[in-house]
């Protein structure tokens, strides 16, 4: 490419697919069809100018006010993509030189570097990228001794501070004075201001000093003028800027304004100032209430998310910190985010939105629906049951001893507490997920609460010739604990414990005191010699919902452990497992010891607890 038009062209046409490229990348994938078209095409157009450049190299260089494009200078800086400006400012970067044998992957590394915070060169260092150089040196247009290089030529390289380099020494053909010659002019002109200076030149030029007053006029007159012409085109440049960065915030304000209709005034503390009707209903309060709160202190982080700026305060002297201050339950921040999409031009400007209605109160009224849903159901169920129950153990005690009829009577019985039990897990599990499970602690004996555990099961592990034992330690301390839900934790450890221990094999409840740091809690165990339970899955049978294939195959509803863990942490305890494959298992259970404890309700931890309630969320996964 020899014709300066043309070379200007191919890098117009590079500069408008690069452009695309930076935008694409930062929308989609880097296998997206679009984004690999795109890439496609930009390396194609680079690698032609690259070929055309004097030594392999094509370079990129906002200096000031312009683009220079390989030396030359080819586009003022307003007529430049944000998205291609923000590349050279936010990386303080004035020079992006391409170097013969660049790749796509090397190009979609550099767009893609415009989502890093950390430092740009280290980035591409990592990712290999060595034909593609970041500088702070400035590419400039140099004269030649013999004229100026054609365009692609190349151009010199300036200082990294921004001089430009100059070229031969020599004062060939006598054409400019050498700077001995001037050097007592600027000596007498440095210290006079403009006016006295230019009456000195021109006295040079004539002796007659109502002619150097003419001629000064009319100089200066000139000066002004041209002065005018250029501080209007300056300030134009600057009008554009301006209109452009107000259209910009007034588009983006219109395109956020619209997706709510409450508005909350702070002041630079966050302090609440003003709260339009809407913004009050959604709060639940009013502004005589709320005003002079932090909105930090004042909103329900349960049922709302708060986004805040980082930097409240406004500040025309630096750049404020893009960060966000955001609060709030991640699952409700997740659906709001997974419900709105912005709109952007190639520049990377917000243009609109698009978002699917998400109405919290419809979310509230379908949780609340299958809460009560759960509840009505599990206690439909349970009534029939109970009566179901009770006439095949009347059937029973009526029955022949041994015999098929008793023994299809004894399965009916046993499937009709399997049942009941499967019922009573999901009703806890419901009373847990919607805040209704009531604790009343009081002073028990600890060794009560194990016999009344182990008699309940006493039968079941009966009937599959298991031995189930209570031993109880000396002296062991009575517990603060509501009697009820514990001997129902304790159940619920035995009744694992039956399901898989094989025939033959052996339970045994224990109660003793803590030692060490668990001396102000009493230790419960349940210990078998059943199948036992793999070390990576320890923890996951405290999750909801998760059965651990070992031994018989049993049924179930997986809440079980989920359950038992809650109770347990909900009364201040907690719950550990020691367990291997062919050895059994044992776990234990800490309550905390009775040391004159206020016989006081429990309440699971209601939504506008804040924290307790996220933990009791990620505990059950609810």
């Amino acid at each position: 490419m020899t014709d300066e038009k043309e070379v200007k062209t191919a890098w117009l046409n590079f500069l408008r697919a690069f452009t695309r490229a930076l935008v694409q990348l930062n929308l989609y994938k880097p296998d997206h069809p679009q984004v690999v078209q795109v890439l496609e095409e930009t390396i194609s157009l680079l690698t032609g100018i690259i070929q055309s450049s004097p030594g392999g190299e094509f370079t990129l260089t906002l200096d000031n006010d312009k683009l220079i494009v390989n030396g030359f200078p080819l586009l003022t800086a307003d007529k430049l993509p944000n998205s291609l400006r923000n590349m050279f400012t936010r990386f303080q970067v004035q020079t992006v030189s391409f170097l013969s044998g660049v790749s796509r992957d090397d190009l979609r590394v550099l767009c893609q570097m415009q989502a890093l915070k950390g430092g740009s060169r280290e980035y591409l260092k990592q990712n290999g990228v060595d034909k593609i150089r970041l500088s702070q040196a400035v590419y400039t247009k140099v004269p030649k001794a013999a004229g100026e290089a054609p365009a692609g030529a190349g151009a010199n390289v300036s200082a990294a501070d921004g001089s430009a380099g100059t070229g031969g020494g020599g004062t060939g053909g006598g054409q400019f004075p050498g700077p001995d010659a001037a050097e007592p002019m600027e000596e007498k002109l440095a210290p006079q201001d403009l006016e006295t200076a230019m009456g000195t030149i021109v006295a040079k030029v004539t002796p007659d000093a109502a002619e150097q007053k003419r001629i000064t006029e009319i100089v200066m007159r000139k000066f002004r003028a041209e002065m005018e012409v250029q501080i209007s085109k300056a300030l134009t440049v600057v009008r554009q800027e301006k209109k452009k960065v107000e259209n910009d915030i007034a588009r983006t304000e219109a395109v956020v304004s619209n997706l709510a209709e409450g508005v909350v005034v702070v002041d630079k503390d966050g302090k609440i100032l003003m709260m339009n009707p809407q913004a009050e209903a959604i709060s639940g309060r009013g502004l005589t209430e709320l005003s002079g709160q932090k909105i930090f202190d004042v909103a329900h982080l349960e049922n709302q998310v708060l986004s805040l700026a980082k930097e409240i305060r406004s500040d025309g002297t630096a750049d404020i910190t893009r960060d966000l201050v955001q609060k709030g339950r991640d699952d409700l921040n997740a659906a709001i985010k997974k419900s709105t999409a912005i709109i952007q031009n190639e520049e990377g400007k917000i243009v609109g939105s698009v978002s699917v209605p998400t109405d919290k109160t419809k979310f509230r009224e379908m949780e609340q629906l299958q809460q009560d849903f759960i509840a009505n159901m599990t206690h439909e169920l349970r009534s029939p049951l109970t009566s179901i129950k009770a006439a095949l153990e009347l059937l029973a005690r009526d029955a022949r001893a041994g015999g098929d009829g008793r023994n299809i009577l004894n399965t009916a019985i046993r499937n009709s507490e399997r049942l009941n039990s499967i019922i009573t897990d999901i009703l806890d599990f419901s009373k847990l997920q919607s805040g209704k499970m009531v604790f009343h602690p009081e002073n028990v004996p600890a060794g009560d609460i194990a016999k009344e555990a182990a008699e309940a099961m006493k039968a079941w592990a009966g009937s599959k010739g298991l031995a189930l034992t209570v031993t109880t330690g000396p002296e062991v301390p009575r517990v603060y604990a509501d009697k009820r839900r514990t001997v129902q934790i304790l159940i619920n450890l035995i009744s694992n414990a039956i399901k898989f221990t094989p025939q033959g094999g052996s339970i045994e409840v224990g109660a003793d005191s803590g030692r060490d740091t668990l001396a102000s809690f009493v230790i419960f165990s349940v210990k078998d010699t059943g199948a036992g339970i793999n070390k990576a899955d320890q923890e996951k049978i405290f999750e909801k919902f998760v059965q651990v294939a070992a031994g018989e195959k049993v049924s179930g509803t997986g809440l079980g452990l989920a359950i038992t863990k809650a109770m347990t942490v909900m009364q201040g305890g907690r719950i550990m497992v020691e367990s291997e494959p062919g050895r059994g298992s044992t776990f234990r259970v800490t309550i905390p010891a009775y040391r004159g404890q206020l016989d006081t309700p429990v309440f699971e931890q209601l939504p506008e607890a804040g924290p307790a309630r996220a933990w009791w969320r990620k505990l059950l996964g609810i």
